[in-house]
């Protein structure tokens, strides 16, 4: 019984299908990061004024959990990501396929690490501005270590997508471009506090062209893998 459920997950997932699942995982991220980050968090901060982000907080404490909450969904599907970028990739080279899960799996837990210090920093603007900063300056700076992690991950995923044909080969290198924007500006945070490049902020383009080749060209993958291959 165990070897005939096997063999019909096996024959269900598919790399098509995984490649969907891990298109519409990270379109959803990217609208729940969005609001969550941009459009609750970042607004209830204000940079150096430790005084006016604890009062923010406090105001706004039910709006900034929910915050904390949506990225916490966010780190969720991360793993869901992991998952189906794994078994859609698998085909074309298991073992950096595998690599590049992992990586993946290293920057949600690390993510996930850092976003419950959002609730420790709430707990201390009521009591302790400078703390509260502290706190939240210690998830920016923990965020930005995932970060290079992820940007390796991305690497590694842009070599899986270079296959024949423009389009797809175009994929590849704005996916590399991405990951090395991320780890150039996590270690350039972590190193100087000065550093102000955000490359990141250009090079994301990358990952939005990702998510509609995975909705869109993501069927094309193959189902065997061919040994012929090399990414």
């Amino acid at each position: 019984m165990e070897t005939m459920i096997n063999k019909k997950w096996r024959r269900d997932t598919r790399p098509s299908t995984a490649a969907l699942v891990a298109g519409i995982g990270l379109l959803t991220m990217a609208v729940i990061a969005a609001l969550s980050n941009f459009g609750v968090i970042n607004n209830l901060i204000v940079p150096a004024d430790a005084g006016a982000t604890a009062s923010n907080l406090v105001g706004s404490a039910g709006l900034f959990r929910l915050g904390a909450v949506g990225l916490i969904v966010v780190a969720i599907l991360d793993v869901v990501v992991a998952w189906g970028l794994y078994v859609a990739f698998r085909t074309v080279n298991p073992s950096l396929s595998l690599l590049g899960a992992w990586l993946r799996l290293a920057y949600a837990a690390i993510y996930a690490q850092v976003i419950f210090s959002l609730f420790s920093a709430l707990r201390a603007a009521a009591v302790d501005p400078a703390q509260t900063m502290f706190i939240l300056q210690s998830f920016d700076q923990g965020w930005q270590a995932g970060l290079i992690i992820f940007g390796f991950h991305l690497g590694i995923v842009g070599l899986l997508v270079w296959r024949p044909g423009f389009f797809s080969r175009l994929v590849s290198v704005l996916l590399v471009i991405a990951g090395a924007g991320y780890v150039v500006d996590g270690l350039g945070t972590l190193l100087s506090p000065s550093y102000a490049l955000k490359l990141s902020t250009f090079t994301f383009v990358g990952e939005v062209v990702f998510i509609f080749w995975l909705i869109i060209h993501g069927r094309k993958l193959p189902e065997k893998a061919d040994s012929h291959r090399q990414p």
